[in-house]
């Protein structure tokens, strides 16, 4: 099996989130770039939790199997549209976060309180969605123009990166954020 090191690398970070709670079961999904025209990528109803070698298919940048016995994630075209405009992107990350999907169901815009989070949690986009699966991915690209987080809106947030931890921590400052915002403004009266 070719790409073994990236394929491991992917099965961590998977699983982190996971443990983290920003994906469930067979939500989510991740791809890699492996260089210009060629992704890893997670296959349709995979659980990241629980992700084996099998799991994860090459595909090109049109979303063709090049190895793999599975089929694409649902979200195969969100991330090769991604990963074909923005060419510094190598890793993109897909969640469900819950605080954040919570937060973003009831408000529009979310209050930021720690000075790291000001940094890096700026401009954050907020896209409509109308099906379990991204159809439309136009808004979503654009929207990671501004920020390389997007939030859509009833379903999850997509994070992209030069690597996992990058993308990774933005997810992960923005459920904290969000958990932040949802317990103040329940002690509102």
């Amino acid at each position: 099996m070719k790409y073994l090191k990236q394929r491991k690398e992917m099965i961590c970070w998977a699983a982190l989130l996971n443990q983290r709670g920003l994906v469930t079961v067979a939500s989510g999904n991740i791809s890699c770039k492996l260089d210009d025209q060629t992704l890893l990528i997670t296959a349709h109803d995979s659980y990241l939790g629980h992700l084996d070698q099998d799991d994860i298919i090459v595909i090109d940048l049109a979303g063709n199997i090049l190895e793999g016995r599975k089929q694409a994630t649902s979200e195969v075209s969100l991330h090769c549209d991604i990963h074909a405009r923005y060419k510094e992107t190598k890793v993109i990350l897909h969640a469900h976060p819950p605080y954040t999907v919570a937060f973003y169901h009831y408000y529009k815009k979310l209050d930021i309180f720690s000075f790291e989070s000001k940094m890096y949690l700026k401009d954050i986009s907020v896209i409509a969605q109308h099906s379990p699966t991204v159809e439309d991915t136009a808004p979503v690209v654009k929207g990671l123009a501004e920020n390389t987080l997007a939030v859509l809106k009833d379903h999850g947030v997509v994070s992209i990166g030069e690597n996992y931890k990058q993308a990774f921590s933005k997810i992960e400052l923005l459920e904290e954020q969000a958990r932040v915002n949802l317990l103040l403004k329940s002690g509102k009266k």
